[in-house]
């Protein structure tokens, strides 16, 4: 799956698992949404889908969402962002950068063997045709999804991205 897709679910994670009552939250948390993160990349990966963005510009706009997000998340729910971000591409960064880095900029990195199941090509869910009804179903209900979970915890948003230190 785009890595937007995985970014944006890392946000649902950090928001879903955040409890604003806390008055400084733990890094059970943070290893908690990190480990979820993880979990929810796994199972997006599994589903059947396509790839409707461009691989250099999901990069590029996942990348700047996390900066984005990481930078204007308030100082004490800062780990708990980042983690869930680290938790939902590590799968990626670990299985595929490698061989992405040598075909994009003609490196010679070694590639191991895939760690995670669901880049086994028996396990993924990649669809390679051009009937991409599905994914596009698959697609829209995960950003409805996390869209009512933001909604849902509209406070914690609030709390997690407000002005100050």
């Amino acid at each position: 799956m785009n890595v937007l897709f995985h970014t944006t679910t890392a946000l649902g994670i950090a928001v879903l698992f955040t409890h604003t009552k806390n008055k400084k939250p733990s890094i059970t948390t943070s290893i908690f949404v990190f480990m979820s993160g993880i979990l929810s990349h796994g199972i997006l990966d599994t589903i059947p889908h396509c790839y409707p963005i461009p691989s250099k510009l999901d990069v590029s706009l996942g990348l700047l969402m996390i900066l984005t997000a990481t930078w204007f998340s308030h100082k004490k729910y800062r780990i708990i962002v980042l983690s869930a971000f680290i938790g939902c591409i590590i799968p990626d960064l670990i299985d595929l950068s490698p061989s992405i880095l040598n075909k994009q900029l003609g490196w010679n990195l070694p590639v191991f063997d895939k760690l995670f199941p669901w880049h086994f090509k028996q396990f993924s869910g990649s669809i390679y045709t051009d009937d991409c009804t599905v994914s596009t179903m698959n697609h829209t209900i995960l950003v409805i999804a996390l869209g009512a979970v933001c909604w849902y915890k509209l406070w914690v948003v609030k709390e997690m991205f407000r002005k100050g230190e």
